[in-house]
């Protein structure tokens, strides 16, 4: 993309990605990221299946955390805490930056990426005050201002490199520093030694369960009491496990995303914190002015023959619990929509298809929508974050409970990670199949949605299937 393409946006934009284009057959992602100078270790990767994509922060300018009502921001090493919301400080920071939609580009070329945490919805929730033990010491929210990204399309073969440029600083001269700034970081990331060489991962100590069998029971009867009292109709319970461990996450990152296949993978880092995961969820992602969110609930293992995963695939298509579990967390999805969508235009797209998994197998369905002209992406976040599939319904109350009877805070796992882009799109998978690590600690979870005629027993059950992928992929080499 030439200077005299973007200089015609000048007077209606604020900024233009700036970039340079070149086919790769392979591109071997975490060997990219390993290449990067980046002192701070700050990092993201994110895998899409679907739209094909991998985006790597070539670099961040600025930190934002945001926990227990507070927001610090961190631009060039030096750092501020004040007590403003978050969301209208990154709404302000994507418009000041807003760039256009531009053909031939990958879905995300600079703004904002990072996560949010399940604690975070409580401060778009009226009259919702979480109480958990914050035993991780981590923020609710943490983004990175994030200049240049690497993309690469798997269809195209294409890799994106690119930079945002303020379209008041485009000048010829500009233009060409940059695509040479670009051009060297090509030559970094292609040909140039690795910069960061992760310590191998191992357990130290076994994984712990918070709840054992018995515990875990006496909490899903105390949940069934609130769903006979009317105060839900669902409640999604989850069981944290922790170790300690020595080494870092990054290490086993090729082994969970070669032994799970799922629409989403991630690689995120700030300091000792690193988060490794395969979401096959997506919480909300917009192109343009379309909003789609993707209600993943029913579950069951795979079979170890073709004819029992059969069995087990017609057991779930055909489980009157299942179906009307999932039929909740659609009408809830469609519910979190209209919130910030045009009136009329939510509908159901694909309705309880069955979407096989490496460990599971799952009903999923899509709902979609057009946002409203002034709805900002921080407001999608508040009316989405956390989804129904990993809280329960109605989503407030349910959320009230879970505070009551789960005596950790769950950070990331029922969060979201992903990405704002100054277009105005943004894609946020759910923050499920997953672990995270703080210092020495490595912690992961996975739920189970109660009902009222759940079994506890079987419900428990549940948890191992569901993080099992995660769990084989860090035992492969530790």
């Amino acid at each position: 993309m030439k200077y005299t393409d973007l200089i015609e946006y000048q007077n209606e934009f604020p900024a233009v990605p700036v970039v340079i284009q070149y086919r790769q057959p392979d591109f071997d992602s975490l060997a990219v990221l390993n290449r990067l100078n980046i002192d701070d270790k700050r990092a993201v990767l994110l895998r899409s299946a679907d739209e094909g994509t991998t985006l790597i922060a070539a670099e961040t300018t600025a930190e934002y955390d945001y926990r227990d009502g507070q927001l610090t921001t961190t631009i060039n090493g030096s750092t501020q805490t004040t007590t403003e919301p978050l969301g209208p400080v990154i709404d302000q920071l994507l418009k000041a930056q807003r760039t256009p939609h531009l053909e031939g580009l990958p879905v995300f070329t600079g703004g904002v990426a990072g996560y949010f945490a399940y604690e975070y919805a409580q401060y778009a929730k009226n009259h919702l005050d979480l109480q958990a033990e914050d035993d991780h010491e981590l923020p609710d929210a943490q983004l990175f201002v994030v200049p240049t990204v690497i993309a690469y399309e798997r269809d195209k073969q294409m890799v994106t490199i690119s930079h945002i440029v303020p379209t008041a600083e485009l000048t010829q001269t500009t233009f060409d520093k940059i695509i040479a700034k670009l051009s060297a970081l090509r030559e970094q990331i292609t040909y140039g030694a690795a910069t960061y060489r992760p310590t191998p991962f191992k357990f130290t100590t076994p994984l712990q369960m918070t709840f054992d069998e018995d515990t875990f029971e006496a909490r899903v009867r105390q949940a069934q009491k609130h769903i006979v009292a009317g105060d839900i109709f669902q409640l999604i319970m989850a069981n944290q496990q922790r170790a300690t461990i020595s080494g870092d996450l990054r290490s086993q990152a090729a082994s969970l995303f070669a032994k799970n296949p799922t629409p989403y993978q991630f690689y995120f880092q700030a300091g000792d914190y690193e988060a490794l995961g395969a979401s096959p969820e997506t919480l909300i992602r917009r192109r343009e002015d379309t909003l789609f969110t993707y209600p993943l609930a029913g579950t069951r293992r795979r079979g170890r023959t073709s004819e029992e995963d059969e069995a087990l695939a017609d057991e779930l298509q055909h489980s009157e619990k299942e179906l009307s579990e999932h039929n909740m967390l659609i009408d809830l999805g469609r519910n979190d929509l209209g919130a910030v969508s045009q009136f009329g235009t939510v509908a159901v797209t694909r309705t309880r298809a069955l979407l096989k998994f490496a460990n599971v197998m799952h009903l999923g369905s899509v709902v979609e929508a057009k946002a409203k002209p002034t709805t900002t992406s921080m407001q999608i976040i508040d009316s989405l974050l956390p989804a129904g599939t990993l809280s329960g319904a109605p989503k407030q109350s349910a959320m009230s409970i879970i505070d009551e009877l789960e005596p950790q805070k769950r950070g990331l796992y029922g969060g979201a990670l992903g990405y704002f882009d100054y277009n105005g799109d943004l894609d946020f998978a759910i923050g499920i199949r997953l672990c995270f690590r703080k210092g020495d600690t490595i912690f992961m979870q996975s739920g189970a949605g109660i009902v009222a005629d759940s079994d506890p027993r079987l419900e428990y059950k549940e948890f191992n299937n569901k993080i099992s992928g995660v769990k084989d992929a860090l035992e492969a080499r530790a």
